[in-house]
């Protein structure tokens, strides 16, 4: 093993070892197998975890595992010569090797193109109508929350 994948390899394990660890690579690599909507990106990043249903094999060639996705598996090989960087998710603590980077890709562009979407409000202040007040008997109660949750309880 030369000794850029085996820093690759150490830097995983290390991760994983940990928890999460994001995978960044060139899918347009020789020896890469990730689904055809995927070949064509130079910066695929995929989340790799121990605890992951199906078996994750990682040995000093590269990654092989089934993930899946939009629900669907597929068999994926990921040779360490395509993986460019590898960082924790949560800290993005990592390691990046520049080496491995495609040279058709301008990395700072793309933060700075992602950089404005981050800064942008996803909501925005709207100012509410005066509450009516409510008739009857309940008038005097003050009224109960409804939980707008997203999230349900399924038993």
């Amino acid at each position: 093993m030369d000794e850029a994948n085996k820093s690759k390899y150490d830097q995983l394990m290390d991760l994983l070892g940990k928890g999460d660890a994001m995978v960044c690579l060139d899918a347009r690599s020789p020896g890469v197998d990730v689904p055809a909507q995927h070949k064509t990106n130079p910066t695929l990043n995929l989340i790799f975890n121990l605890n992951f249903r199906r078996p994750l094999e990682i040995t000093d060639r590269g990654i092989f595992t089934t993930l899946s996705f939009q629900g669907r598996p597929h068999k994926c090989a990921i040779p360490f010569e395509s993986v460019w960087a590898i960082y924790d998710p949560n800290s993005q603590m990592g390691q990046v090797w520049e080496e491995s980077i495609p040279k058709d890709i301008d990395l700072v562009e793309q933060a700075v193109r992602q950089e404005p979407a981050a800064k942008t409000p996803k909501t925005r202040a709207v100012k509410k109508p005066a509450a009516k007040p409510r008739a009857g008997a309940e008038a005097g109660k003050p009224r109960a929350r409804k939980d707008r949750s997203h999230l349900r309880v399924i038993k």
